[in-house]
Order: C-alpha cells, then sequence, then structure tokens
C-alpha cells in the first residue's frame, strides 16, 4: 500500500519551522552579542549623480564610510531616583549599550556593530538586517565604514597604536574601497530526547570569506566563499573508508557573486549575478518573501535564503528614494529549498498527515492508518522518491516586482511574485509488488511491496502586502504585519492501492457494502486561493528586557487552501553587561484546531544563551530546543524529530 507517499509533508517540517537558534551568520564578534533593530525603515541615502560623475570630470565621491546613518527617535529617560542604583549599575550598560532605542532597520551601514534593540532574526539567524548583499527594497549599494576601536582595545599601553583586526587594516588601507570579513564557525548538535540512540546528530566547521569592492559610487563587485566540512563520518560500507567523499564531506557555499551598477540613471540601480533578495516587514517568518528558496538542513539557521542567479533593477523616480520606490527582479533559474535529513523519513512513513484537501480521501486514509495498515503490515511498502526538477529554461524562470512608500512613519510596500513553492509535493504513487505474499521466505529487504512517489514544485503566484513603523506614543514600539494571497496551480493527488485479489482493498467498510478500490485520487492542491499572515510587535523595557510576539497563518511547509494552519510565538531577551551576556527564551505553540480534535496543542520551547567574551573576536552560544505534544499533534509527532542540545563557537577577524 502507498500511503506512504503521502507523507512529505508531513508534521516533521513543523520542528524546522520554529527550532532556529540564535546564530547569526552575519553579526562580527569584538562589540558583544549580536542584535537587530526594529521595524521601521531609514531613508535612503542621495546618490543623485550628474554629468561630471558619469564621466568623471567632478570632483571625486565621498567614500562609502562618509555616509551616516539616521538616528532613530529616542524616548526620554527615566531619571533614577537620587542615590538609587539603576538597571546599568547592576547589569553593566556599557559604552556599546547605547540608548535603549534601536536606530531605525536598515539604517547601520554593513560590516558595523551598533547597540540596537534585538529582534527575531537573532534568535533564529538571519544575519546583520539580512543577509551580506541581500536586496530589500529600492536600492542596491553596500555601504561600508571604518570600524570604530573596539572593546579590547582598551588594554593598549599608553601612546602605542591601537591593534586593528586584518579586516580593519584592508578597509583602511584601501580608503574604505575593500570591506571584508572573515569567520569561522563551529557547531556540534546532540540530540537528547525523541532519538534512539541518542547521539550527535550534527558537527558543522565553516570558514567565511566575504569581500565587497566599492571603487567609486557607481561600481560595487561583492562576492562570498564559504568552505564548509561537516564533521560527522557518513560511512557505512567498507569500500566507503577509501572515500574522502564519506569521511569528511567537504562542499563549498557562496551567497554573493555579484557586480552592481548604482545611478546609472538617476535613481536607477542595477545588480546582475548570485545574490539574495529578501522581503518582507515581519520577523523571519515573511509570506510575501518567495524570490530566494529556503535552507531547511541546518535547524540553527533555518529558512536563511540560499543565492541564486537573478538580476535586480530598483528604480527610485524621487529624490526621497523612501517615498516611492520600484524593484523588478528576474531569476532565470529554479532552485529548490535545502531539506532537512528528516525529510525522507517522513515521506516514507506509512502514519503522517496527507496532503489530500477533501474530507471523502482524508477519511479513507484515515482508515488505512489507524485500522488497516496496523492489521496488515506487509502492505507498508518501501517507500523511493523521485523528484521532477523544473527545466532549466527561459519559460521557466520566476519573476516579482514590489512597489514601495514611505508615508509618515509607515514603511508600506505591495508586492507580486510569478514562481513556484520551493518545497516538493507529492503527486502520484505508483505500488509494485516485489514479493509473492503467499512464499514462505520473507524478502530480503522485509517489503513486499515498493511505492514509487512522484514529487513536483507546484507553480503559484503571489499577491503581497507588508507595513512596518514605530509607535512613539508606546515608547517607540515596533509593529509589522504582511499578507500574502496565494493562487496556486491545481493538481490532484493519485496513489495505487496494492493489487490484491478482488481489485483492491475496501477504503470505506462502513458503508455496508464490499467495493475494494484500486485507488485514491483527489485534489492535493485546489485552485482556490489561500491566505498566509504575520502580524506582531516588538518593545524593549530599558536596555535590559525585549519581549516580541507574532501571531501566524501558515508555516513555510504549508501550502494549499484547507493545508493552513495558525501559530503563536513570542519570547524575551535580558541582556547584561552591555551585551556581552543575553538569555534568551523564544518558544512557539499551534492552535487546538490544527491537531486531531481531542489532541491538544503542540509547541516547541528554546531557550538560549549567548555569550561574547570582553576581549573580543569570539561568541559562544549554547541552547536547546524541546519538543512539546502528544503524539499526532503538529509538534509531538514522530516525523519532526528530535529535541537536541546544540553548542556554536564564532571566531571573527
Amino acid at each position: 500500500m502507498s500511503t506512504a507517499g503521502v507523507s512529505i509533508l508531513g508534521l516533521q517540517w513543523a520542528l524546522w519551522a520554529v527550532t532556529q537558534t540564535p546564530a547569526d551568520r552575519e553579526y562580527q564578534g569584538p562589540e558583544g552579542v549580536p542584535n537587530k533593530s526594529g521595524p521601521a525603515k531609514a531613508a535612503k541615502p542621495n546618490t543623485d549623480v550628474s554629468v561630471d560623475d558619469v564621466f568623471g570630470t567632478g570632483a571625486p565621491a565621498k567614500p562609502p564610510e562618509a555616509q551616516k546613518p539616521p538616528e532613530a527617535a529616542k524616548p526620554a529617560a527615566k531619571p533614577a531616583a537620587g542615590g538609587e542604583l539603576s538597571m546599568d549599575d547592576v547589569f553593566g550598560a556599557g559604552a556599546d549599550t547605547g540608548s535603549s532605542e534601536a536606530p531605525a532597520r536598515g539604517s547601520e551601514p554593513a560590516g558595523t556593530t551598533t547597540a540596537r534593540d534585538l529582534e527575531l532574526d537573532d534568535v533564529f539567524g538571519g544575519g546583520g538586517s539580512q543577509p551580506a548583499g541581500a536586496s530589500t527594497g529600492p536600492t542596491t549599494t553596500v555601504t561600508t565604514t571604518t570600524p570604530a576601536p573596539t572593546d579590547k582595545q582598551v588594554d593598549a599601553p599608553a601612546g602605542k597604536q591601537k591593534l586593528q583586526s586584518p579586516s580593519e587594516q584592508i578597509l583602511n588601507k584601501t580608503g574604505g574601497k575593500l570591506h571584508t570579513r572573515f569567520r569561522i564557525i563551529s557547531s556540534l548538535h546532540y540530540d537528547v530526547d525523541r532519538a534512539e540512540p541518542r547521539k550527535i546528530s550534527r558537527n558543522e566547521n565553516r570558514v567565511e570569506f566575504y569581500f565587497a569592492y566599492t571603487p567609486n559610487k557607481h561600481v560595487q563587485v561583492v562576492g562570498e566563499v564559504d568552505p564548509v566540512l561537516m564533521g560527522t563520518n557518513q560511512s557505512r560500507e567498507l569500500d566507503d573508508l577509501a572515500s574522502q567523499v564519506y569521511i569528511q564531506r567537504f562542499h563549498l557555499e557562496s551567497r554573493a557573486a555579484y557586480v552592481a551598477l548604482t545611478d546609472i540613471a538617476p535613481g536607477l540601480d542595477i545588480k546582475v549575478g548570485r545574490q539574495i533578495v529578501v522581503w518582507g516587514t515581519a520577523d523571519k517568518f515573511n509570506p510575501t518573501n518567495n524570490i530566494n528558496a529556503d535552507d531547511l538542513e541546518d535547524r540553527p539557521l533555518f529558512t536563511e535564503p540560499i543565492a541564486n542567479q537573478m538580476a535586480v533593477i530598483d528604480y527610485s523616480p524621487l529624490r526621497d528614494r523612501d517615498k516611492l520606490y520600484f524593484q523588478g527582479v528576474y531569476i532565470p533559474l529554479f532552485f529548490p529549498a535545502l531539506l532537512p535529513p528528516s525529510a525522507a523519513a517522513g515521506l516514507k512513513d506509512p502514519y503522517a498527515e496527507t496532503p489530500f484537501a477533501n474530507d471523502r480521501e482524508l477519511a479513507k486514509i484515515t482508515y488505512l492508518q489507524e485500522d488497516y495498515l496496523p492489521k496488515n503490515p506487509k502492505l507498508v511498502p518501501r517507500v523511493f522518491g523521485h523528484v521532477e526538477m523544473p527545466e532549466n529554461k527561459f519559460t521557466n524562470g520566476q519573476f516579482a516586482f514590489k512597489m514601495g512608500s514611505r508615508l509618515g512613519e509607515v514603511d508600506i510596500s505591495a508586492s507580486y511574485y510569478y514562481g513556484r513553492h520551493d518545497i516538493p509535493l507529492p503527486v502520484e504513487a505508483t505500488t509494485t509488488q516485489v514479493h509473492a505474499l503467499n512464499d514462505p521466505t520473507d524478502p530480503p529487504d522485509g517489503y513486499w511491496f515498493r511505492s514509487d512517489v512522484r514529487l513536483i514544485y507546484p507553480k503559484m503566484q503571489v499577491i503581497g502586502l507588508d507595513f512596518a513603523t514605530q509607535v512613539p506614543f508606546l515608547g517607540n514600539m515596533g509593529l509589522w504585519g504582511e499578507a500574502a494571497l496565494i493562487i496556486p496551480e491545481a493538481k490532484q493527488f493519485h496513489i495505487d492501492l496494492p493489487p490484491l485479489p478482488g481489485g483492491g482493498v475496501d477504503v470505506t467498510p462502513n458503508d455496508d457494502m464490499a467495493n475494494p478500490e484500486a485507488f485514491i485520487a483527489g485534489p492535493a492542491i485546489k485552485k482556490q486561493p489561500f491566505l498566509k499572515a504575520t502580524a506582531g510587535f516588538d518593545y524593549t523595557f530599558g536596555k535590559h528586557v525585549y519581549v516580541q510576539a507574532q501571531y501566524l497563518r501558515g508555516m513555510i511547509n504549508e501550502f494549499g487552501a484547507g493545508h493552513i494552519g495558525n501559530y503563536i510565538l513570542g519570547g524575551t531577551d535580558l541582556i547584561f553587561f552591555g551585551r556581552k551576556l543575553v538569555f534568551r527564551a523564544f518558544g512557539m505553540v499551534d492552535l487546538p484546531n490544527n491537531n486531531p480534535k481531542g489532541k491538544g496543542p503542540s509547541g516547541v520551547i528554546a531557550p538560549a544563551l549567548l555569550f561574547a567574551p570582553p576581549w573580543g573576536y569570539v561568541n559562544f552560544e549554547l541552547g536547546s530546543f524541546a519538543l512539546l505534544g502528544g503524539d499526532k499533534t503538529y509538534f509531538g509527532q514522530r516525523a519532526t524529530g528530535s529535541s537536541i542540545v546544540y553548542f556554536k563557537v564564532i571566531g571573527s577577524f
């Protein structure tokens, strides 16, 4: 019986949708634990050009580091009572902490470390306000700045020159034209629950080399290459021990390889090459963000975008670029999401949730899973998944458009995307009998049937709206929201039933009729449009307590009307010693109607401790993910994987 093929949409994805660590590939070490800004966006720099700028007869342009980001509004500080200790006295505000209010999102030049409020990307590892070189709005330039001396330099003897990191030296020697980043990241995951046996499940060692060369105000060349060594041995056969491919798994990743041309005409920027474009105003869960595929393989960096080849055109007709801007993106090559290791196991689970959209087909599958299969274990097939990738043709390219504006204190934008869902969905499961049921000997692999599942990447159109703002009369509380109306390509799901005598399996035993069926078929994806949305707020109490909450309609894996759930996410950061030490606790719970009747809610709790030693250049992270919920609940089902603890060390220079 091939019902195992339906479970690629199984609940294992739920874990990957919430169990993210506070890993962040973009932050620098010396200034303390990384942090993020609030949702409001800064005004774009004036980059209008004259004829002299184009033909090179005018005065030389100011180096990028001369541009200063605007400061966010700061609420009046509450005076402490005379002689009383303040929170700063107890917890150590530190020079890098600054005010309790964050600068506007996106206002910090790339490569700087600024004291700001934390947001969800810090928890889940988004990197900077976006990945290095990522496009979010009307401009594609990446401003660089000469790093300020860090706390590690205060011990230098008087009269001697303060030490600089290699990145700082390169930046200074090139007059601010070449910004570099070098990092070494080593992480370890250990399964502590829902795993037999308990073991080290992941060991990644990564070296990051990033550069952005800006010879003048019109040209920028950006690249990043990351050699990655996976430390877990994958050899299973004797021949494997003669291959480094299995013993030391090594690969290269690249998050950027593009050329940016800025102000080639007034307000017009073009960026071509391998890059990342991130849309949306919510934290981490962005239903309007569909241009880059998602990296779901490493839970601490869940939904980190995967760079792809594309052309990005930004146009801002007004001098104040925030007032009106347009962005167009064309992606000639489809790139799929990088799936977690549990994806294949989920596909082979005959008891996982199915993607059928109608109650009639769901009732048949429920009978098979809860009654028929447990009584007939020989009918459980060995499952093989076969993914159909779109051909690399221009007609299979993806494109997107965005129009945005800043109205007072509110950033707002509308967008359109035409492309594909980046997680494969099953549309057909073909069953073949490979061993006779009446054979007295058991099959060598333990299976009497084989199921071949065909998976595709369905097409979709996405119409999106988003906004972000800060509310001054509520202490600059950040508010954001975004919604995506998704118009999918309709798809049927066809499952072969075992070719048994009589024509198949009677999957409707309660109708008082013997009517065996050879297959089950029905809509997996209806043509009906469906809505995904995120809305949330964050607030910082003084300099030491940060809170955030979000409502989510639809996880990243959920696709199609009838398959969309509802979730609540919340958490807090307790910030100590000038952001050198942060205790973080975030969690998510699904609403009861997401699960079968009587099963109740389920959820995940993710505490973490982040520490940046005072000597700089290094950060440590220690955290865990605990899965809560009973069997067949969204987060409690076996297919979601194991509960883990993790440790990460990051060196920057």
